[in-house]
């Protein structure tokens, strides 16, 4: 296969070895036997013919951006299996159709945008395209020449078009200096270069655009993307939140373009010339260490001139990088007195719309009587229809004490039944004791029966009960005292702690 196939087969999608014999057969009769097949094929043949003019894949194009057509495209495109695409022809003639390819010369030459053309169609374009719905072919627009040829013209690559400006401005996006004048202004030298750097650091091509392909391109930004304006040696793009149409080139900016272009310039000569002093250095040094003095004093002296030179640049450098700066300034203060002139414009208008200080004390007089007269009425709304519905606070407060009253009885009435509640429940309690310790001492004296204790330790047993018993009953008297005094203080919360504390102590 030709070395474009082989490039096409590699890097197209479309361009698979298994759809080869589909893409080279004749594409004429698939409009009407196969019409997906046919708008399938078309579009494939598109793709690979803008992706390869935008890599420079044409073998003897000279563009990027503009598809030579002839007979030697044709050739270019050979398969050895399948040979010439036949239907190539077809192919261009519906991209034109389609707009994605237009005339060069009719490129360059309409004052018209691509993208507004109207929606009804001119006799022409019908009648061209009932023939070809008719399987004829427009002779005098058709790239499609009979005998399998291809018209020779220069065509405009829209969808290429289209690539390079999606790169440029996402690099723009992400350059935060492209807002000020002096740095939206440039050479045309210093725009194809920057374009260039896009799209070989994209991949998307090798080389560099040529001078129609730069004329096509600044003319698609400018008539139909509307972002910079031109002419022949300066671009100056529009402020990115500018939707308006781009100002002309002015003096002023060729002027500002030249100074950035001279300066770029001297940076790549010092550049050059600490470069070749270096190298003489390193010569000079190498002729020192071989005893060659005539090599080594004419390195030196070349040196010295070429430092003479390089610092003469160094200074002119720092001159217009000085001068660069101060019209960076200049151009900042106009924008800055630009912008507080319509600022006081826009003032001026309103305070004309406000009237004045006396019309502003005016308005907040009036306002102040009408919310006084609001406050009136608010004050008049609030009192009471009848005098007769005035409340008498004294007997509300009297109901609300008696009502406390109350409450506080049938609380004490509470906590009375739940201290007899208790005092029951503890009488039970000492009761079931008792009980217990009479069943502990029969127990023991059945022991003490059993085992023959004397009556000595009977008497210090029923000591130790007695002592027990009075013991119990002094304590049981004692809490029922404090009992007796907390009922009298009315305090509910030690009302209702003491019982519960009798309670555990019992238990």
């Amino acid at each position: 296969m030709s070395p474009l196939l082989d490039w096409l087969v590699e890097h197209e999608p479309s361009f698979r070895k298994t759809r080869l014999p589909s893409l080279y057969s004749d594409l004429n009769l698939q409009r009407t036997s196969n019409p997906e097949g046919h708008t399938a094929n078309v579009t494939a043949w598109s793709s690979a013919l803008t992706r390869a003019a935008l890599a420079g894949q044409i073998p003897h194009g000279q563009h990027h951006l503009i598809l030579q057509t002839s007979d030697e495209l044709l050739n270019a495109l050979a398969s050895p299996t399948y040979g010439r695409p036949s239907g190539l022809g077809s192919v261009v003639d519906e991209c034109v159709r389609q707009g994605k390819m237009i005339d060069l010369q009719d490129f360059l030459g309409s004052e018209k945008s691509i993208y507004s053309r109207g929606w009804i169609p001119s006799p022409w374009a019908i009648l061209r395209w009932g023939l070809q719905k008719a399987g004829m072919s427009w002779s005098s627009g058709s790239f499609d020449v009979s005998g399998g040829r291809l018209k020779a013209g220069n065509l405009a690559l829209v969808p290429a078009l289209e690539e390079v400006w999606k790169r440029l401005s996402a690099a723009r996006e992400k350059d935060t200096k492209a807002q000020t004048l002096t740095d939206r202004v440039m050479t045309r030298e210093t725009f194809l270069k920057d374009v260039n750097d896009v799209l070989n650091q994209a991949g998307e091509m090798t080389g560099s655009l040529s001078s129609q392909d730069l004329e096509v391109l600044l003319r698609y930004l400018s008539r139909d993307k509307q972002v910079l304006a031109y002419d022949s040696s300066t671009v100056k793009f529009k402020p990115p939140s500018s939707s308006a149409i781009p100002e002309p080139i002015t003096q002023e900016d060729r002027s500002i373009a030249s100074l950035k272009s001279l300066i770029e310039d001297l940076h790549q000569k010092s550049a050059t010339l600490s470069a070749r002093i270096t190298v003489l250095q390193d010569q000079a040094s190498t002729a020192v260490k071989t005893g060659n003095k005539a090599s080594a004093l004419s390195a030196l002296r070349s040196k010295k001139l070429a430092e003479r030179a390089l610092q003469q640049r160094l200074d002119t450098l720092h001159q217009l990088e000085e001068i660069y700066t101060k019209i960076g300034s200049a151009v900042d203060q106009v924008e800055i007195l630009a912008v507080m002139e319509s600022s006081a414009s826009v003032l001026k208008t309103l305070n004309k719309r406000i009237g004045g200080v006396e019309r502003v004390e005016d308005v907040l007089e009036s306002l102040r009587e009408e919310v006084g007269k609001v406050d009136e009425v608010s004050t008049v709304l609030a009192e009471p229809v009848d005098s007769k519905a005035v409340l008498d606070e004294d007997e509300v407060d009297e109901e609300f004490e008696a009502m406390e009253r109350e409450e506080r009885e049938k609380t004490k009435k509470i906590e009375e039944e739940k201290t007899r509640q208790k005092l029951r429940e503890l009488d039970a309690f000492g009761q079931l004791r008792k009980e217990r310790e009479r069943e502990s001492q029969k127990e023991r004296e059945r022991q003490k029966q059993e085992q023959g204790d004397d009556l000595e330790i009977k008497q210090q047993d029923q000591a130790q009960d007695k002592e027990s018993e009075e013991a119990l009953l002094s304590s049981s008297i004692e809490r029922m005292q404090r009992l007796e005094l907390d009922e009298r203080t009315g305090d509910d919360t030690q009302r209702d702690a003491h019982p519960e504390k009798i309670a555990q102590e019992a238990s």
